[in-house]
């Protein structure tokens, strides 16, 4: 794995970054961009508002403009897909292959991920749950999905989609057993934007806001 990102790459990752918050309806500075990629030089954020892929108000939120989402929507796409590629074929765990995704995503081309969907069968999620851009099908909204760090106590549910696609969160994910699909149980709701607290099994774990805010669960009644 390479130590330092080339300037595109970086950009990259920053376009990536953007579209993952937008995902989970937040938004960023210039600041808050550099706790998820640490690469967000001024030159770097300047050179994007020149070619027109991000815009910056007055308060410092950036966004995304239509071509840099279009952008940033291929590189989920062709990250994605090398994360189900990774887990489903070549038997990777899901850290290691996001580790893998973040390298490749950079230099695959448009028909190289269509061969690997094709491959793949058209996969529509990766194996975090979280939607595969697609060129070909109408995109829908989630069905009746809810982030975990909105949910009153006692809310049960199933892990969908989880959209904290770091190293380091997926790895805590996966050492906790809060993956797609496992059932856990919302016990409370620390005020003042302190942890939420979860039961899975007979377990029992405190989640910081910032990570239960990017677990997506489908509720079921009780």
């Amino acid at each position: 794995m390479p130590s330092t990102p080339s300037p595109r790459e970086s950009m990259e990752m920053i376009l990536l970054t953007l579209a993952r918050a937008e995902e989970r309806g937040t938004v960023l500075t210039a600041e808050t961009l550099a706790r998820e990629w640490q690469d967000t030089s001024e030159s770097l954020l300047q050179t994007l508002r020149d070619q027109s892929l991000i815009t910056q108000n007055a308060r410092g939120v950036l966004t995304l403009t239509p071509s840099g989402r279009e952008r940033a929507r291929a590189l989920l796409r062709h990250h994605r897909l090398v994360e189900q590629h990774a887990t489903q074929v070549l038997g990777l765990d899901w850290t290691r292959a996001h580790e893998h995704a973040d390298q490749i995503e950079h230099h695959i081309s448009a028909e190289e991920a269509d061969a690997l969907a094709d491959q793949l069968g058209h996969p529509i999620t990766c194996p975090h749950g979280n939607p595969i851009p697609s060129t070909t099908r109408e995109e829908t909204s989630s069905e009746a999905l809810v982030s975990l760090a909105t949910c009153p106590a006692r809310t049960r549910g199933v892990i969908a989609r989880i959209n904290a696609e770091t190293t380091e969160a997926l790895h805590h994910l996966a050492t906790l057993g809060l993956l797609p699909n496992v059932t856990l149980v919302v016990e409370h709701q620390a005020p003042f934007g302190g942890p939420v607290l979860v039961r899975v099994g007979h377990s029992h774990y405190a989640l910081g806001r910032d990570l239960a805010q990017r677990i997506w669960i489908k509720t079921e009644t009780t």
